[in-house]
């Protein structure tokens, strides 16, 4: 195996290569059935809500998503060339203290290069007056919300959208009040109905606090669990060695490798995340490529593995977000339906009292003038 030190060049296309490599293993297409299922229904507008630990590989199976629905249709984008089925953006974190959806709707807008979008936005009546003065994108910041979003919602119905994918949509949630948050996906709510457009909702499972929030989100929403691998299941456990075994073969390549004999530490520094396992390995092999080093093994991954802290906090947040996908015995579900309704208790009615007599003001001579004044 060559150990010469790759040029920087060299070492990022290796790098790309490895990247595009993807192992079908069938805890992702069980859950890319169920998401297609889900995507191709057609009985009323609805919400998905794909969800899972961070680093699990949500939004490498939404952009699968993106790329089936347009083979689906494109018979229909070779003859319609103004036809969007799908558009996919990210639901940024705010800078300030609640999420923008005027930052929202501009990102949506722009980034599918909505035509004159800055003529239709910016200050639109005096652009029809002075039309030889063509407005940039950033002044968009200068249009209205509510502008901007029947701009949105004019786009999504006249380019026939089929499918709007909203990734990393647990930044949606930051808002600073519960009354805030129920009026996030409200919003998303009227979305969908307005424009008949199917909105799917990636993100970690912090995203499942909105359903404890909302019956009609609920009841027109989808849930979709992407799981990590469970090391207590055995089935598990022999999934994540061959993806372990198939990502070493795509690294031996360019170098030499020894993973498989430590694939219970790669498991413990992953929690079972295959996004986590691959963003690491990619790490390690710009590393040794770079330096020229002759092996990639157990302790030479252990330069670049996350620290034990913030593994931690994801495994934390996996198991909290597995509880609330728990559900419910049909046993607790009858007894909430049977419980009886507590009437508040009757306030006792205070008893009338007289009325204070109302003062009447001393009115000086003074006191007139400054009034006539």
């Amino acid at each position: 195996m060559n150990t010469t030190p790759y040029s920087e060049a060299q070492a990022a296309a290796a790098v790309k290569a490895f990247k595009q490599n993807v192992f079908s293993h069938p805890a992702a297409g069980r859950i890319f059935n169920e998401l297609t299922s889900a995507l191709s229904a057609t009985s009323s507008p609805q919400t998905i809500i794909l969800t899972g630990p961070t680093g699990v590989g949500k939004s490498t199976l939404a952009r699968k998503a993106v790329n089936r629905l347009i083979k689906q249709y494109q018979a229909q984008l070779n003859t319609e060339p103004d036809f969007v089925p799908v558009v996919m953006l990210d639901a940024v974190p705010p800078t300030g203290t609640a999420f923008s959806w005027k930052d929202f709707w501009i990102r949506l807008l722009t980034g599918e290069n909505e035509p004159l979008v800055d003529r239709k936005l910016a200050i639109g009546g005096q652009r029809s007056l002075l039309p030889e003065l063509v407005p940039s994108c950033g002044q968009l910041d200068g249009t209205g919300a509510d502008a901007l979003r029947r701009s949105a919602e004019q786009f999504l119905k006249h380019r026939k959208t089929k499918l709007l994918i909203i990734d990393e949509a647990q930044h949606m949630l930051l808002v600073g009040s519960r009354e805030r948050l129920e009026c996030q996906f409200e919003c998303l709510k009227s979305l969908t109905l307005q424009t008949g457009v199917t909105i799917l909702l990636t993100g970690t499972y912090k995203l499942l606090d909105i359903l404890d929030l909302s019956g009609q989100l609920t009841r027109r929403s989808q849930v979709i669990n992407f799981p990590r691998y469970d090391s207590r299941k055995q089935e598990d456990r022999e999934e994540f060695r061959k993806i372990l075994a198939f990502l070493e073969e795509k690294l031996s390549i360019h170098v030499q490798t020894r993973l498989l004999d430590a694939a219970e530490y790669f498991y413990l520094k992953t929690a079972g995340c295959m996004g986590i396992l691959k963003d690491w390995l990619c790490r390690c092999l710009e590393t040794a490529l770079r330096e020229g080093a002759p092996v990639i093994d157990k302790e030479f991954a252990a330069r670049f593995a996350l620290k034990n802290r913030g593994l931690v906090t994801i495994i934390e947040e996996a198991r909290a977000g597995e509880a609330k996908l728990a559900d419910v015995s049909d046993g607790e579900l009858l007894k909430l339906l049977e419980q009886r309704v507590e009437a508040a208790p009757k306030m006792p009615r205070l008893p009338n009292l007289p009325r204070p007599p109302f003062p009447r003001p001393t009115v000086t001579r003074n006191t007139v003038g400054r009034m006539l004044i």
